[in-house]
C-alpha cells in the first residue's frame, strides 16, 4: 500500500497591513509619537519578540492596541536588533574589553533598511492605508512611510506574534 504524502502549500494566513516607518527614535519614543498623532493606545507588551537563528536569539520591541470599535489590531515592532559581544578575533587580546562588537539581527531580512514595522490585523478593512500613512509622515521625527506589498514578504512567519 503506497504510503500518502500530504503536502501543505499555503498556510492560513490571516489578512493584514504591512507599514514601514523609518526613523532614527527609540521605540518607546514612536510609539508615543504614533500615540498622539494618530490618536493609538500602543502599550509594550511585557514579553519581546524573541527571534531564534541557530544558537543566537534576537529580541525585538513589541508595542499593541487593540481598538475593538473598529475591530482591528496595530502591532509596532522592531526591525533592528542590536547586541553587543566581544569579537571572535580579539578574545586573547591585553585589550579584549575594548573591542566590543555590535551584532545586528533584523526581524525581516529583505528589508533591512527600514526601522520600525507597523502590522494592521483589520478585520472589517475599516482602516485606510493611505490616510494612516499620511498622518504618520506628519511626525517631525519620521523620515519617510510606506506599504509593503504581502507578496514581497519572504519570512512570513516572523510576523506571527501569538
Amino acid at each position: 500500500m503506497p504510503a500518502h504524502k500530504l503536502v501543505l502549500d499555503e498556510v492560513f494566513e490571516q489578512p493584514y497591513k504591512l507599514l514601514a516607518i523609518h526613523s532614527s527614535v527609540e521605540e518607546f519614543k514612536l510609539a508615543y509619537l504614533l500615540n498622539k498623532h494618530i490618536d493609538l493606545k500602543l502599550a509594550r507588551t511585557p514579553k519581546d519578540i524573541d527571534l531564534h537563528k541557530g544558537d543566537e536569539s534576537s529580541l525585538f520591541a513589541h508595542f499593541i492596541y487593540e481598538d475593538l470599535q473598529k475591530y482591528c489590531t496595530y502591532h509596532l515592532v522592531n526591525n533592528v536588533a542590536r547586541q553587543e559581544g566581544r569579537s571572535g578575533s580579539d578574545l586573547d587580546s591585553l585589550f579584549s574589553e575594548d573591542h566590543l562588537a555590535v551584532k545586528k539581527s533584523f526581524l525581516l531580512p529583505e528589508f533591512k533598511q527600514v526601522d520600525f514595522l507597523v502590522k494592521i490585523e483589520d478585520e472589517l478593512d475599516a482602516i485606510s492605508t493611505k490616510m494612516l500613512i499620511s498622518r504618520i509622515l506628519e511626525i517631525p521625527q519620521v523620515s519617510t512611510a510606506y506599504a509593503i506589498d504581502f507578496h514581497r514578504i519572504k519570512t512570513k512567519e516572523n510576523l506571527i506574534f501569538d
